[in-house]
């Protein structure tokens, strides 16, 4: 009987979130699933509530939670009737070699958790092993100091997060997640229509009046205003939403691993990815800049953010642009119709 497993994780390509970090931190044993998300997965979205209101803009990218993910084994499991029986249950996924992702557990009882008995928060996050000797559990999340890393938690800790959602009503969830061996190819064609749909985004549109979700190249114009609106006061400083500019960050750095990829299969040179680095770069530097806000307020940083960010867009626009020129010319007609 096992008293101790581990299960190996890699570093994810999108990690803004639990539900982004959990998709390509497990593909170890198949890592040619990362094509998929090369592929299809680069379509930026945010809600425009934050115009009315809403303190966060929500942005993120399209399909790039786990649950959208179609070459994982999911194994889903509510705890309402789980009783005492919850633990054995995680260690037997764990023993079969699934990683167990788990929901509405309250991070407040929960040490080296990013609420830590700061504030009651039903969170998620990733179980990828565990130990019987000292009790443990291996996750994979955002600790107290909103670092994301593995470290191991108390059992018990885990429990009485639970056991507090489920006195308000609210039962915790978990799903075994195992990847699937299917090998998929990296294609130009599909990614090709996912570029092009990307830049298919403007204000005309997506207008400043319009209602919902916003898509694509575009939310760079609607970080800015909201970067205007952290400005004036608008949106408190207190309530802003530190996690939005690494998932830009997180965006363009992806881009360029697909921009690479794309110009390797079809041989086009390397000119357009080497100045996308530099917007890789500009990505980073806007991440740090509004983390340093975050630390520190220092509203003066806002507006310098807001020019490199729309730079940074028209910059992105150019060179995309030119690579969809090139990768149809040499794809030709070939790709139409691909899905």
């Amino acid at each position: 009987m096992n008293k101790r497993v581990e299960l190996p994780l890699i570093e994810p390509l999108y990690s803004s979130y639990h539900n982004q970090g959990t998709c390509t931190a497990i593909l170890s044993s198949n890592q040619s699933i990362r094509n998929w998300y090369l592929n299809q997965i680069m379509n930026l979205t945010c809600n425009r509530k934050f115009l009315n209101g809403f303190t966060t803009p929500e942005i993120n990218i399209v399909h790039s939670d786990w649950i959208f993910n179609p070459y994982l084994d999911r194994r889903w499991m509510s705890t309402e009737f789980a009783k005492g029986h919850i633990n054995p249950i995680i260690r037997e996924f764990l023993n079969r070699g699934f990683y167990v992702a788990f929901g509405s557990v309250d991070d407040y009882y929960i040490k080296g958790k990013s609420w830590y008995k700061k504030r009651h928060f039903a969170h998620d996050g990733l179980i990828c092993g565990y130990d019987q000797n000292d009790k443990t559990y291996c996750i994979y999340a955002y600790d107290s100091d909103w670092v994301y890393r593995k470290f191991w938690i108390s059992q018990k800790d885990f429990n009485a997060g639970r056991t507090y959602m489920h006195k308000k009503g609210k039962y915790s969830n978990i799903c075994g997640l195992k990847v699937k061996g299917d090998k998929i190819e990296f294609s130009p064609s599909i990614a090709l229509q996912n570029i092009k749909e990307y830049l298919d985004s403007n204000l005309e549109k997506y207008p400043w009046e319009g209602e919902g979700d916003v898509y694509g190249i575009v939310v760079h114009e609607y970080m800015a205003k909201y970067l205007e609106k952290l400005y004036d006061g608008t949106i408190p400083y207190e309530r802003m939403d530190w996690r939005v500019f690494r998932l830009v960050w997180e965006h363009k750095k992806v881009m360029l691993e697909r921009i690479e990829k794309i110009e390797q299969e079809l041989n086009l040179g390397d000119e357009i990815s080497k100045k996308y680095k530099l917007l890789v770069s500009e990505a980073d530097t806007i991440r740090m800049l509004y983390a340093s806000h975050h630390i520190k307020r220092r509203d003066s940083v806002l507006p310098i953010i807001k020019k490199k960010l729309l730079k940074l867009m028209d910059e992105e626009k150019k060179l995309l642009t030119l690579l969809v020129e090139k990768m149809e010319k040499e794809l030709g007609n070939d790709f139409m119709g691909t899905s």
